[in-house]
C-alpha cells in the first residue's frame, strides 16, 4: 500500500503553541517515526520533512499525484480556554474523518486503540466526523485526521516535550495503521 502521512502546519503556521512547544515541531516528529515504522512494509511518503510551510491544497495535490491509497494527518489538539484554577482541561486523543467515508470510518476503527494508548489515562474522545476539514475533504484515497493529544494540557505538554514520547506515539501510530493495512487491499494498483 501507499500511505502518505502529513505533519500539520510548518514553516510560519506554527499550528497550536503553548509555553515552550509548537504543533508543528511536535508532529513532525511523531510522523517522522511513524514513517520508519511502515517503510519496511508499505511505500511511505510525508508532504514535508522539515520545518516548511505547506499549503493545504498541495499536501492534497502530492497525496492524489503520488496516488497514495491512505492519507493520514498528524496534528495536537488545542483548548481555547484559559485553564482557570477549577476549570477542567481537555485531554485525550481523537480520530475525525470525512461524513459518510466507510473506508476511513474502517481505518480508523482499526488504528483506534492504538491512539487511544497515547495517553493511556486519558478519555479517547471518539471517531468524528467533519465536511470542513480540508485534508478530508479533498483527498481521493481515505484519510483520517489524528489528533494525538492536546498541547495544552499540562500533563499532556510534559509528554510531548519529551522526544523519547513523540518516537514512541509515532511508532504506536505505524503498528496500528499496519493493523489497518494488513487486511486491506490497495486502492490504487
Amino acid at each position: 500500500m501507499k500511505i502518505c502521512l502529513d505533519p500539520g502546519h510548518g514553516g510560519e503556521d506554527p499550528g497550536a503553541a503553548f509555553r515552550d512547544l509548537k504543533e508543528k515541531d511536535v508532529v513532525l516528529d511523531i510522523a517522522l517515526a511513524c514513517m520508519e515504522g511502515l517503510q519496511r512494509f508499505h511505500w511511505t511518503a510525508l508532504t514535508r520533512t522539515s520545518d516548511l510551510y505547506i499549503p493545504l491544497g498541495n499536501r492534497v495535490q502530492l497525496a492524489n499525484s503520488w496516488h497514495a491509497d491512505l492519507f493520514v494527518s498528524v496534528h495536537c489538539n488545542a483548548d481555547p480556554d484559559i485553564d482557570d484554577h477549577g476549570m477542567p482541561e481537555a485531554r485525550g486523543e481523537e480520530i475525525w474523518i470525512y461524513p459518510g467515508s466507510v473506508p476511513g470510518r474502517q481505518a480508523a476503527g482499526a488504528i483506534k486503540a492504538h491512539v487511544d494508548s497515547f495517553f493511556k489515562h486519558h478519555p479517547f474522545r471518539g471517531i468524528k466526523e467533519s465536511r470542513n476539514l480540508f485534508v478530508l475533504k479533498y483527498t481521493a484515497m481515505p484519510a483520517l485526521l489524528i489528533e494525538t493529544g492536546f498541547i495544552d494540557n499540562i500533563s499532556e505538554h510534559g509528554a510531548f516535550g519529551r522526544a523519547v514520547f513523540r518516537r514512541g506515539i509515532g511508532l504506536r501510530l505505524a503498528r496500528g495503521l499496519l493493523d489497518y493495512t494488513s487486511g486491506q487491499p490497495p486502492v490504487h494498483q
